[in-house]
């Protein structure tokens, strides 16, 4: 999964950069309605959000490794 979305994100890093985009609106909407609503269940968001950020890391780290032209 991680190495699919690295060669997702070599092929089209402006898809990648509304991913990002969305992931960090949903993370702050979720902390700002868990803040003012204080219900749990928008905890969610955030969970969705941390587990997309270690998808990113992950495909970061196979992208630099493995994808990159040795200069």
């Amino acid at each position: 999964m991680f190495r699919r979305y690295a060669i997702f994100t070599n092929n089209y890093p402006m898809l990648h950069n509304i991913n990002l985009m969305i992931v960090i609106l949903i993370m702050l909407v979720s902390v700002y309605q868990l803040v003012e609503n204080e219900q749990l269940a928008y905890a969610n968001g955030i969970a969705f959000a941390l587990l997309s950020v270690a998808m990113f890391a992950r495909a970061s780290d196979y992208k630099r490794k493995f994808l990159t032209k040795n200069k």
